[in-house]
């Protein structure tokens, strides 16, 4: 069997679609399911303890072991996939997703939960950077950073709107019932993908030498170290957020349901004010800038936890720099090195999901112990670090 083409710039003028904004608004919905399925039990965790009679920490313990096999999973399927075509890769994903789901509809108990998330948590490994580097062959030079921006914004839109509206309907009906409405939704984007995303499309490919470059860089490691503390120190609290909300503020559900739909809108508006100035003000000064607007945000719920509307104030603060700051690294490690983007995004993605599998034992760890009061704080602590490293990697290498 004939290898694929590589990548030249011939091999992607033919494999450009007709219409690249149609392909690039299936990857944005592509990443909203991906988003939606991977924050689920954040949304629903008060639900799910109750159905499956375990502990919160359990329940943060689906996002941390599932971002443990993201991490493991983002690199090696970049390194053993980038011989197939994009369209083919990301479809496959989205059907892995779609039939996870659906297997975890009829999951008995918790145990089983685990095991079937672990396996289809998989796709999530794959979509996220694999559409990234999609976009790096699809869209020239001058405009990538904000379609990376866009297509990551699907990340934004699932932390506000599906989130929140998970965390209703969990309260109403059941846990049980969303994760079947996501499973018809990856399932959904999976066919949009196969008929709408253009065919012949390889990344280039990615020998063992190549990813010895990447991981020997030292821009690269730096924007990773960036990444990886930003969101450790995100997820100290995030998973454990509607939990917290009731106990140090006393919210209901519909306080919960505000303020991850406060979270959610200010990621989406943050996400869309750094699409539409990225080009200008550079992904790096825009990286800082999300970076501040979390760790001030993660202060004020240090301070203001006890008192609702300052807590929401804070979570809101706190949101304007989640989706945006990851799709700020994607598109400066691109920068740093377009021939090396499948390898560098899928490493920014793996250690995403590891400072997501940190943050969340971290901040099961506290509530374990009783010390509920120091996630925050934990948590700027770990963001003040990445500024530092992103800072840095600007500074020293012009990343």
């Amino acid at each position: 069997m004939p290898a694929p083409p590589v990548a030249t710039p011939d091999a992607e003028r033919l494999a450009k679609p007709v219409n690249t904004r149609v392909a690039l608004i299936f990857l944005f919905l592509g990443n909203i399911v991906i988003g939606s399925g991977v924050l689920a039990p954040a949304a629903m965790i008060n639900a799910m303890t109750a159905d499956l009679k375990v502990s919160t920490v359990a329940i943060g313990a689906l996002i941390g072991w599932g971002a443990v096999v993201l991490c493991i999973g983002a690199p090696a399927f970049g390194f053993f996939t980038n011989r197939i075509d994009r369209r083919t890769l990301l479809a496959a994903s989205l059907l892995l997703y779609a039939a996870g789901h659906a297997a975890s509809v009829f999951a008995p108990d918790y145990a089983t939960l685990m095991i079937t998330r672990l396996v289809m948590i998989s796709g999530a490994a794959i979509f996220t950077p694999q559409a990234a580097s999609a976009v790096a062959l699809m869209v020239p030079e001058e405009r990538r950073a904000s379609a990376v921006a866009f297509v990551f914004m699907g990340w934004a839109v699932a932390t506000a709107v599906v989130i929140p509206f998970m965390s209703i309907l969990g309260e109403a009906l059941n846990w049980r019932t969303i994760y079947a409405a996501i499973a018809i939704a990856a399932l959904l984007s999976a066919i949009g993908v196969i008929v709408l995303m253009p065919a012949r499309l390889y990344a280039n490919r990615m020998s063992l030498g190549a990813w010895g470059d990447v991981i020997t860089r030292p821009a690269i490691l730096i924007l990773l170290a960036a990444t990886g503390l930003q969101i450790a120190g995100q997820f100290t609290l995030y998973p454990y957020l509607a939990a917290e909300l009731r106990r140090a503020s006393h919210a209901d559900s519909s306080g919960v349901a505000l303020a991850l739909g406060l979270s959610g809108a200010a990621g989406l508006m943050g996400s869309i004010l750094a699409a539409r100035l990225v080009s200008s003000a550079g992904p790096a000064r825009m990286h800082l800038i999300c970076l501040s607007a979390m760790a001030t945000g993660l202060i004020g719920w240090s301070i203001f936890s006890a008192t609702l509307p300052f807590a929401l104030g804070s979570v809101f603060v706190w949101g304007l720099g989640f989706g945006a700051g990851i799709s700020m690294q994607q598109a400066r490690l691109i920068s740093v090195a377009p021939t090396l983007a499948s390898a560098s995004v899928a490493l920014n993605t793996s250690v995403l999901y590891l400072g997501q599998a940190s943050g969340s034992a971290i901040g099961g760890d506290l509530i374990t112990r009783n010390m509920q009061g120091l996630m925050s704080v934990t948590g700027v602590a770990f963001i003040l670090a990445a500024i530092t490293a992103s800072w840095w990697a600007n500074r020293r290498f012009g990343a």
